[in-house]
């Protein structure tokens, strides 16, 4: 007969939480959102109405040019983004791991983007590079650029410019990430490349990416989702424009969902969505022996 300890048991208590709230607000939201994309509930009407449709709504995903748009827009955003966001914060984390004055400071500054409500940056930064009146602008044009850009009024520029914003405003997690990965290398390690000649971009080359590549790994794999989770600061800097410019695929699934009421639509683009992720997610983890080094 299995017995069950007591470290068990508290592990399980432990455990349950996490669970259920997994379960609640995660697991059953998707498989909702799965049975909800094979049926015909793309209007108000009875449940009762409401029929078995097949993979009808995915072939309309797949013929809907706003649709397949919308994911090459999310797929942009995250080539902006995430590599972005990655480099950022391996510079900073490596000037925050050296030592200079107003350290702390400095160190408890890098979270005050990531604490601020993200309707206040929409409001700011808009505000900021505003093409015409904008403080950003004015300052190139006093340096001497006849023609700035528009920033987030251009059609080009509006998607890169939301990932940068983006950039600054998720830039403190990987930071810390970053820098307590960096704090975990062994200092003989860079002592020994020294006796052997290494320079500085040497030892960086060769002792402290592949110590923190682990890290680089983690901090990939969740930006790469999160750059796909982007509804909030775009519908609050641009709500998709001009036009459709900067129209993601996360956006357009509320769209479609709670402007027309096509939730059968929408949740086949969400399962869609579901489905790049885990196949990007599984491309990665299955890639990463050939530069994560354990």
């Amino acid at each position: 007969m299995l017995r069950i300890t007591n470290e068990e048991k508290v592990a399980f208590w432990f455990v349950t939480p996490f669970v259920a709230g997994f379960a609640l607000f995660y697991l059953l939201p998707t498989l909702y959102a799965f049975v909800i994309s094979v049926l015909d509930y793309n209007s108000f009407k009875s449940l009762t109405d409401v029929h078995f449709a097949g993979l009808s709504n995915y072939i309309a995903v797949l013929k809907d040019p706003i649709a397949l748009s919308s994911f090459g827009r999310s797929f942009v955003f995250m080539i902006c983004y995430v590599p972005g966001v990655i480099i950022t914060a391996l510079l900073l984390s490596m000037l925050f791991n050296a030592t200079f004055h107003l350290r702390t400071l400095a160190r408890t500054l890098i979270m005050l983007p990531y604490v601020t409500n993200v309707v206040a940056i929409a409001i700011v930064f808009s505000i900021l590079l505003n093409p015409y009146d904008g403080v950003v602008n004015k300052l190139l044009v006093a340096v001497g650029v006849e023609h700035p850009p528009l920033w987030l009024g251009g059609i080009h520029t509006s998607l890169p410019t939301i990932a940068g914003v983006e950039v600054w405003h998720s830039l403190a997690f990987p930071t810390i990430v970053y820098l307590a990965a960096l704090q975990g290398v062994p200092k003989d390690l860079y002592e020994s490349a020294e006796l052997d000649g290494a320079g500085r971009f040497k030892k960086f080359m060769s002792v402290t990416l592949p110590l923190i590549s682990p890290t680089t790994f983690f901090l990939v794999i969740t930006n790469i989702i999160g750059s796909f989770q982007n509804y909030a600061i775009i519908r609050n800097l641009t709500n998709g424009g001009p036009g459709t410019s900067s129209r993601v695929i996360s956006l357009n699934i509320y769209e479609e969902a709670f402007a027309y009421n096509k939730y059968s639509f929408a949740s086949a683009q969400a399962i869609l969505l579901f489905a790049i992720i885990l196949v990007i997610t599984i491309i990665q983890w299955r890639g990463q022996k050939k530069w994560v080094h354990y």
